[in-house]
């Protein structure tokens, strides 16, 4: 990923080597999947939290 180059005049093309790939695809639909999944985890969590507060039982959620 390292080019030399004497000066900005002679820079042609794209300077980013992922420029026209499939690579920011990915990645964006990566990362989209891991902040639903952690939406999805942390509202199971913060369900079954409710629930056993409800419920009346002990919650060990290490909160204080």
């Amino acid at each position: 990923m390292w080019f030399d180059l004497p000066n900005w005049d002679a820079a042609e093309g794209p300077i980013y080597m992922g420029a026209n790939s499939s690579a920011e695809v990915i990645w964006t639909l990566i990362a989209a999947v891991l902040c639903i999944l952690a939406l999805i985890m942390g509202s199971r969590h913060e369900l079954d939290a409710y629930k056993r507060m409800k419920d009346g039982k002990d919650i060990k959620s290490g909160h204080g």
